[in-house]
């Protein structure tokens, strides 16, 4: 037991140092990114935002995409049927911009595919003639106003097959499960950086549309429930790279209760398992190490506080010391979780008095994302369905989705 201890010590630490290396380096990617002026490239453009339902604060949402500082772009918003409740909202913020073409698409259902890839096919059906550019953003993020420049701009590149952002929470009260989410997902956004490893997210995404079409992302859509994986695997599989954008980092606003953020985490990982295997298997291995280590040491600590009976017997690791390399551990995470911060209050300025309430967290919660992440990994072991606005789906591979509407 002693050495099995030891070896997650040494694993955690290494892991806990590359970690901060990884963030110098970040940082130094991110200064470079930050200080360019993107190109003003803006091709006539589409962007497809898909809705269901009455997102949180869905009239501003969409607000912000129709009110972006570009020259020449429609946007189609698309719902399953003619009564979805996000209709109301999506007109009347549509009616604050009569210089903007809007069109409204119903998609209807699919037994073969994920609701919201239908909808995506079937408004790419709708889509103006003179576009070159096909953009996907979802309802339940706010762009900022140089949002669709930001993110067009890597396209200039002809080896660039797509451009992406990604997302980054704002809980409105600051509650403990909402504040969670925003720290679990910020690790997954500096993923994203300057290499070949890139993943499209569906939110804030764009691609050619002469490359959408050479790559066949319709092949990759007609049986898959992830948008953006699909079109990633497409992209890549031509031999082409995604670049990330990290201006074009969209926040979505709102509070979550625990059963949500663990329906939310568990979906997240179980699509990743099946849509992208070898990151998948990467935070199996990063995460479940730390959160044996960590549980295991509080445990110990907290029986030799009590004076009850420990499991380590190694003198120089009891008291004290086993604190002081608990401490070490968590100070290496916060470490990670104050870069992460300060990334998201250069980017996101407008947002950094609730990002200054939320800064305890991202020093503190650092263990408990990794407890909820190692999770939903073990939850992935032994089951690959979801539930996604209220439709079950069966991931039976990447190109197979079995679809049970509830």
């Amino acid at each position: 037991m002693d050495a099995l201890f030891l070896l997650l010590a040494a694993v955690v630490l290494f892991k806990g140092l590359l970690g901060v290396l990884h963030s110098l380096s970040y940082q130094r990617y991110l200064d470079r990114e930050l200080s360019r002026t993107p190109p003003a490239w803006m091709p006539p453009a589409s962007v497809v935002v898909p809705c269901k339902g009455s997102d949180f604060e869905l009239q501003e949402n969409v607000e912000a995409i129709l009110d972006q500082d570009f020259q020449d772009y429609e946007v189609i918003f698309v719902t399953a049927t003619e009564a979805d409740s996000s209709l109301e909202s999506l007109r009347r913020a549509a009616r604050r911009f009569p210089g903007r073409r809007v069109k409204f698409v119903v998609s209807g259902f699919s037994n073969r595919r994920g609701e919201k890839v239908h909808s995506l096919m079937r408004a790419l059906e709708e889509v103006d003639p003179a576009t070159r550019v096909l953009v996907f953003a979802d309802s339940d993020g706010r762009p900022h106003r140089h949002w669709l420049r930001d993110l067009l701009a890597p396209l200039r590149d002809p080896e660039t097959g797509a451009s992406t952002g990604y997302r980054w929470f704002f809980p409105r009260r600051g509650n403990l499960a909402s504040l969670l989410r925003a720290i679990w997902n910020s690790s997954v956004a500096t993923l994203l950086g300057e290499h070949g490893r890139n993943f499209a997210w569906g939110g804030s995404m764009a691609i050619r549309r002469s490359t959408f079409a050479a790559v066949d992302v319709p092949a990759y859509w007609e049986h898959s429930v992830s948008d953006d994986y699909s079109l990633a695997e497409a992209v890549r599989s031509a031999g082409l790279r995604i670049h990330y954008q990290p201006r074009c980092l969209v926040a979505s606003h709102g509070d979550c209760d625990w059963r949500e953020l663990l329906e939310w985490s568990t979906r997240q990982v179980i699509i990743t398992k099946v849509y992208s295997r070898g990151l998948w298997r990467l935070a199996m291995l990063s995460e479940w190490p730390f959160v044996l280590f960590w549980w295991w040491a509080v445990g110990e600590l907290a029986a030799w506080a009590l004076g009850v009976g420990a499991t380590i017997r190694i003198d120089w690791l009891q008291g004290a010391p086993l604190l002081l390399l608990l401490g070490l551990v968590w100070l290496l995470g916060a470490v990670r979780g104050l870069f992460r911060w300060r990334m998201i209050c250069r980017i996101r300025r407008e947002q950094r008095e609730s990002l200054k309430r939320d800064f305890w967290g991202y020093l503190l919660l650092g263990p408990l994302a990794a407890t909820l992440t190692a999770f939903n990994l073990l939850v992935s072991l032994f089951t690959s369905t979801i539930v996604w606005r209220r439709v079950r789906y069966r991931l039976v591979s990447s190109r197979e989705v079995r679809v049970a509407r509830e």
